[in-house]
């Protein structure tokens, strides 16, 4: 018995350095609470504006002043409720002045973005959308800097 045991140990460190070391899975992508922005643009960016998506997520503007850039991030209200779902989200941001645009779509469990602009010197067209609402929210020419 005690060698049956021996070699069983043996052959998990085999098996063990064999498979090379452990790797544990990526961390989740955190799930924002309704209605609040969950800081995914990064440090430095604060909300400057929102816009609720027919009740099923929000928008948000971000701002960093420091280095002038906007961000748009979309969430998906609910992201805490039951089962974790794929819904197709969309976040988009485009400069006014020379049309640069950015978007993220596809499918998400709670955000869409971040996606960025230099906002300085120009107005921002920005916005969402979130699955099953019946249209996405948009903003057009505001925040001009």
């Amino acid at each position: 018995m005690r060698k049956i045991r021996s070699l069983c140990l043996r052959a998990g460190v085999i098996l063990s350095v064999a498979a090379g070391p452990f790797v544990l899975p990526a961390a989740a992508e955190a799930a924002p609470v309704n209605g609040t922005y969950n800081g995914s643009c990064g440090s430095g960016y604060g909300v400057v504006d929102s816009l609720d998506i027919s009740g099923y997520g929000r928008a948000f503007l971000t701002w960093n002043k420091s280095n002038g850039h906007n961000c748009v991030v979309t969430q998906r209200y609910g992201a805490n409720d039951g089962p974790v779902e794929l819904y197709f989200m969309t976040a988009w941001i485009q400069r006014t002045a020379d049309g640069f645009e950015e978007e993220d779509k596809g499918l998400y469990r709670h955000y869409a973005g971040p996606v960025y602009a230099d906002g300085r010197a120009t107005c921002i067209d920005w916005g969402g959308y979130v699955d099953d609402a019946p249209t996405g929210s948009y903003q057009f020419e505001s925040h001009c800097g």
